[in-house]
């Protein structure tokens, strides 16, 4: 029996939306990272400003399979700009950025 493919996201089109609006409008406030996932490894991510200093942790998205971030550090909204995200599963990272409008 072959083994499934494991852990595996693709930064491109993984990705809900590019751009975060956090103003609670319903629209575009959080942004979910799917991924693949069949042997159910552990899986984290994070969210670091561009100086690479730590902004949130990744929460468990909406469904299986998936983090999400609402935009916020802390309980606090965050400044506008360009953030980091750093996902990782078996020994893999994947990155990319997403940008926050205010």
């Amino acid at each position: 029996i072959p083994r499934p493919l494991g852990f595996s996201f693709d930064p491109k089109n993984g990705v809900s939306n590019r751009f975060l609006t956090p103003n609670g409008d319903g629209k575009n406030d959080t942004v979910v990272f799917s991924y693949s996932n069949p042997r159910d490894a552990a899986v984290s991510g994070r969210v670091l400003d561009l100086k690479g200093g730590k902004v949130a942790e990744l929460s468990v998205g909406p469904s299986a399979d998936t983090l999400a971030w609402d935009g916020k550090s802390g309980g606090q909204a965050v400044p506008g700009g360009v953030y980091v995200f750093i996902i990782q599963g078996e020994a893999q990272v994947f990155t990319g950025t997403v940008v926050v409008v205010r």
